[in-house]
């Protein structure tokens, strides 16, 4: 997902080399998208902090039994 986003985002550069629709300058286009871009790292690791653990173990200490 990453890297698609990371495409996304240096096309939308590449295309949008003016000033941003909305009368927006450059600087504020380009430390929003550096904020994006910190965003989506910071949820990148807590995705992969989230999924960690060992899954197979969780899911045979939670597994259903009967009418649960």
């Amino acid at each position: 997902m990453r890297n698609r986003r990371r495409e996304d985002l240096e096309n939308t550069r590449r295309i949008g080399s003016g000033n941003p629709p909305g009368g927006g300058s450059l600087e504020s286009l380009e430390s929003m998208r550096r904020a994006g871009e910190d965003l989506l790292s910071a949820a990148d690791k807590a995705i992969q902090r989230a999924l960690s653990g060992d899954s197979e173990a969780f899911l045979r200490a939670n597994r259903q039994e009967g009418g649960q």
